[in-house]
């Protein structure tokens, strides 16, 4: 084959290959958008009680996401009065609806609330949807607590 028609044969192929890749790109779809700081998941800690020498606390949870979360489960890490780590706990929050905001009541700490300063959010374990992944999630976490049990990241 003459040099000059394995150039063009070589320019066929690589216009050919960037078409095929353009079109792989363009049948993807696009994850959801998140507006920067606008949408949150939003976890309040909204009390706490001791039921048979453990800490039940309850919590408000707003899916404030454009899109619905099919599975959200963090871990909790509960410090004790005197700051340090007494307990570790997994939550399984379930689906949540974009826009749903739920009260959900968990076992933190096998203690009573009185010996718990605070509770850290410690990771996202799950976190499922369009788009969404746990590392998503975890940058889209913002807390709040009502009571005198701290509640942070």
């Amino acid at each position: 084959m003459p040099f000059g028609d394995m150039v063009k044969s070589r320019k066929s192929l690589l216009s050919a290959g960037m078409i095929a890749g353009a079109s792989l790109l363009l049948a993807v779809p696009a994850a959801p958008a998140f507006a920067e700081g606008g949408e949150t998941i939003t976890v309040e800690l909204n009390g706490a009680e001791t039921v048979s020498d453990a800490c039940r606390a309850t919590f408000v949870v707003r899916n404030g996401l454009s899109t619905a979360i099919d599975e959200l489960g963090l871990e909790i890490v509960v410090f004790d009065e005197k700051g340090g780590v007494s307990d570790m706990t997994a939550l399984n929050l379930g689906a949540m609806p974009s826009g749903k905001t739920r009260v959900l009541r968990f076992r933190v700490a096998k203690r009573g609330c009185d010996g718990v300063s605070s509770l850290l959010i410690n990771d996202v374990r799950a976190c499922k949807g369009e788009g969404l992944d746990p590392a998503v999630c975890l940058s889209r976490l913002k807390t709040s607590s009502r009571i005198d049990i701290g509640l942070g990241l």
